[in-house]
C-alpha cells in the first residue's frame, strides 16, 4: 500500500527520476520502535518521522531546527547556531531520551546530565528523523524513559549518484555539503560532508528584569558569538552472498562555538569557547536466512571537549563501547519474536587531573510482534517487549512496553501503549567534582497514551510519571534523590490534508500540564503549543512555503516563576525553484515579522533573517 506523504514546506526535489510523483512517497518505514524495521502504519506507539523531502525542502540545517520546525517538539536555546539546546517531548526532557545515529548512541557521556549535543548535529547526509514517544527502555535500555529518536542517515541507490548544497545569508552564514554514493550488485558505499559557518550574534542580551530588555545585542554593542562545525561521514556495504552482509561507517564532528559567561548583557564575553571532536564508528555483519534476520555489532561513539573561560578551562574526554547481537525470527505471518544481548562501558576521564570514571551495562531483552486480524474492520497488530539491565554502578533494573493497534474501518485506527523506562545516574552525577553522590539510584519512568485517528486526523491522551528524580540541590550544593513524582498529562491533537494537488497543509496541537514533587510546575515547558506548516505548489518547478509555530504560557523556572518567555508567535518562509533536472535554487526568510522573543531568559533568538542557496543532485 503506497502513502502519500508531504513534508508541507516545499515539495521540490523528489528525485530528478520521480518528478511526476513529487507529491506521493512510498511506504514509510521506522525502525526504533520495536528495534527493526517497520512500515508506519504498522507501528502502534506515537511515532512522528521527519523525511529527507522535508528536510531538503524546508532547509533546516540542523537536528534542533528540524525537532521544533518539522518535529512539533517545544524547544529552548542558550543563544544563536551552536549554543546549548534543550527538547522537552510530552514534557519529558533529552536527559530522559536517546539520541542514535544509524545504532550509535549520540548522548554524550561528558556533557552534563550526559545529555545528546542537537546543535552539532548536521543534517545533509540524513535520510530520515524518527521520533519515538513513550517509554523506549524496553527496548533500548536506560535513559530512553521519554522517548527515542532515531537518525538513519543515507543509503546508496542503484548506480552512481551525487548531491551539492552551498548556502549563504544573514549573520554572513555560509553552509556547504557534498555526497556521492554508488550501489552495485555486490557492495555499496556512500561518503560527503558538510561545513557551517556563521559570525552569529551575541547569545546573550538583557533580561525581563533589566532596562534594556527588547534591545538585540548590536543595539547595545555586545560581542557576536560565531560558530563552526565540520562534519563528515562514509558508510560501506559488502554482500557476502545472498544471505551474509558486513557494513561500516564512521561520522566525524568538529565544532567551535563562542558562548557567553551567563545569561543577561551583563554576561556578555568575548573569551569562553566550546570546542568538540566527536567520533562514531560501526561495524556489522547481518544475515538473513530462512525465518532469520540476525546483527552482530559492534558501535563506538568517542567525545572530546574543550571549554575555555575567562580565568578557566577544563578538558574532558569520554567513549560509548556496546557489543550487540539479536535475531529477528520470524514465525506464522507478520508475526517475529527479536532476541537479543548487549554488553556496554560508559567512561568520561578528566584531562586535567587524568581521572577517569566508568560503569559498564549487560542487558537481555525480547520483543514479540503480532500482527492479524480479530475483528473482520481491520487489522490487530500487538507487541509486547521485555528488557533485564544489569549496571556494575547501580541496582538492576527490569523494564517493558505493550502496545496494541486496532484497526476499525479502512485506515481508522485506536491505539494505546503502556512503557516503563529508568535513567542511570551520570558519571558527573556519581562521581563529578561538583556536589557528586555515589548512593544514587536509577530514575524510574511509566508512560501511557492513547490514540483514535486516520491518515489526516489524531488526538492523542498522554500521561507520563518519573520517580526518583535527580536534582541539583543549591542549599547542599550537591546531587539528591527527590522523593515523591512528577507528572506529566496532556493532548496532542493534529490534522492534515492536501487540495487539488497544490496546497498541502498541517497542524498539530499540544496541551501540556506538568506537576513537580512539591506540586508545582516544571520549568520551561509550555502550557499550549500550536505548530502549522503549508505549502503550494505553483507549477511543477515552483513552490512557495510558511511554517509557524505558536508558543503559549511557559516560565523560566518551576512553579510557575521567574521569567515569562511565551506567548508568541514566529513564522518562517521558503521558495524553491527548480531550474532543471539537476539544479535547484531556493531562498528563506526566518522570523518574517521580525519577531522579538526569547526562550531562556537573557539569551537571544534570531532577528529577521534571509539565506539563498543552490541544491544539486545527480
Amino acid at each position: 500500500m503506497k502513502k502519500r506523504e508531504l513534508s508541507f514546506v516545499a515539495a521540490m526535489v523528489a528525485t530528478a527520476l520521480c518528478a511526476d510523483n513529487q507529491y506521493t512517497l512510498e511506504k514509510i518505514d521506522v525502525v526504533a520502535s520495536q528495534g527493526t524495521t517497520l512500515e508506519k502504519k504498522d507501528v502502534t506507539d506515537s511515532v512522528i518521522v521527519i523525511t529527507k523531502e522535508a528536510i531538503e525542502e524546508s532547509r533546516v540545517t540542523t537536528l534542533a531546527d528540524a525537532l521544533s520546525r518539522l518535529g512539533n517538539i517545544a524547544m529552548t536555546q542558550s543563544g544563536g547556531a551552536g549554543q546549548n539546546a534543550s527538547m522537552f517531548v510530552r514534557g519529558m526532557d533529552n536527559k530522559r531520551t536517546v539520541v542514535l545515529i544509524d545504532g550509535m548512541r549520540y548522548n554524550d557521556p561528558t556533557a552534563v546530565s550526559s545529555v545528546a549535543q542537537f546543535e552539532h548535529i548536521m543534517l545533509s547526509n540524513v535520510e530520515r528523523i524518527e521520533i519515538i514517544k513513550g517509554a523506549q527502555s524496553g527496548v533500548w535500555g536506560a535513559d530512553a524513559s521519554g522517548a527515542v529518536i532515531n537518525i538513519v542517515t543515507t543509503k546508496a541507490a542503484k548506480g552512481l549518484h551525487g548531491a551539492a548544497n552551498i548556502e549563504y545569508g544573514s549573520f554572513e552564514t555560509k553552509k556547504s555539503a557534498l555526497e556521492a554514493s554508488y550501489k552495485a550488485e555486490g557492495f555499496d558505499v556512500v561518503a560527503g560532508g558538510s561545513y557551517y559557518k556563521t559570525d552569529g550574534f551575541s547569545a546573550t542580551e538583557p533580561k525581563q528584569s533589566e532596562a534594556n530588555y527588547g534591545k538585540r545585542g548590536d543595539e547595545l554593542g555586545l560581542e557576536d558569538d560565531g560558530y563552526k562545525n565540520k562534519t563528515a561521514h562514509a558508510k560501506a556495504g559488502f554482500n557476502l552472498d545472498a544471505n551474509n552482509r558486513l557494513e561500516f561507517g564512521v561520522q566525524t564532528i568538529d565544532a567551535l562555538a563562542a558562548f557567553d559567561a551567563s545569561s543577561g548583557a551583563s554576561g556578555d564575553s568575548s573569551v569562553p569557547q566550546s570546542d568538540i571532536h566527536n567520533r562514531f564508528y560501526t561495524l556489522a555483519y547481518k544475515l538473513k536466512s530462512g525465518i532469520h534476520d540476525a546483527t552482530l555489532s559492534y558501535n563506538r561513539s568517542t567525545f572530546d571537549r574543550v571549554l575555555d573561560g575567562n580565568g578557566w578551562s577544563a578538558a574532558y574526554k569520554g567513549f560509548v563501547d556496546e557489543v550487540k547481537a539479536q535475531d529477528s525470527i520470524s514465525y506464522l505471518k507478520d508475526s517475529f519474536l527479536r532476541l537479543g544481548a548487549s554488553y556496554g562501558e560508559f567512561a568520561q576521564e578528566d584531562v586535567a587531573t587524568s581521572d577517569e570514571k566508568k560503569y559498564s551495562s549487560k542487558a537481555l531483552f525480547a520483543t514479540n510482534y503480532n500482527k492479524f486480524s480479530l475483528l473482520s474492520s481491520g487489522a490487530t497488530i500487538v507487541t509486547e517487549s521485555l528488557r533485564f539491565d544489569d549496571y556494575d554502578s547501580v541496582k538492576n533494573s527490569l523494564t517493558g512496553k505493550f502496545g496494541v493497534k486496532q484497526y476499525l474501518k479502512d485506515d481508522i485506527y485506536l491505539s494505546t501503549n503502556i512503557g516503563t523506562g529508568f535513567n542511570v545516574p551520570t558519571l558527573d552525577e556519581l562521581y563529578g567534582a561538583w556536589g557528586s553522590n555515589p548512593n544514587l539510584e536509577p530514575e524510574k519512568s511509566l508512560t501511557m497514551d492513547i490514540t483514535l485517528g486516520d491518515e489526516k486526523l489524531y488526538a492523542t491522551l498522554f500521561q507520563n510519571q518519573i520517580s526518583n528524580m535527580i536534582e541539583y540541590d543549591m542549599n547542599t550544593w550537591s546531587y539528591v534523590q527527590s522523593s515523591g513524582e512528577s507528572k506529566f498529562r496532556g493532548v496532542e491533537i493534529g490534522y492534515k490534508d492536501y487540495l487539488a494537488q497544490k496546497l498541502g497543509f498541517e497542524v498539530a496541537y499540544t496541551y501540556l500540564r506538568t506537576k513537580n514533587p512539591d506540586g508545582g510546575t516544571l520549568a520551561r515547558r509550555p502550557k499550549h503549543q500550536v505548530d502549522a506548516k503549508a505549502s503550494y505548489y505553483i507549477t511543477d518547478d515552483i513552490d512557495i512555503g510558511i511554517n509557524a509555530h505558536y508558543i503559549g504560557e511557559r516560565y523560566d523556572a518551576a512553579a510557575d516563576s521567574g521569567a515569562q518567555t511565551g506567548k508568541y508567535i514566529v513564522a518562517n518562509f521558503v521558495a524553491n525553484a527548480q531550474l532543471n533536472r539537476y539544479a535547484t535554487i531556493y531562498g528563506k526568510i526566518d522570523n518574517i515579522t521580525d519577531k522579538y522573543y526569547q526562550l531562556v531568559d537573557g539569551y537571544a533568538t534570531a532577528e529577521r533573517s534571509f539565506f539563498v542557496g543552490l541544491h544539486l543532485k545527480y
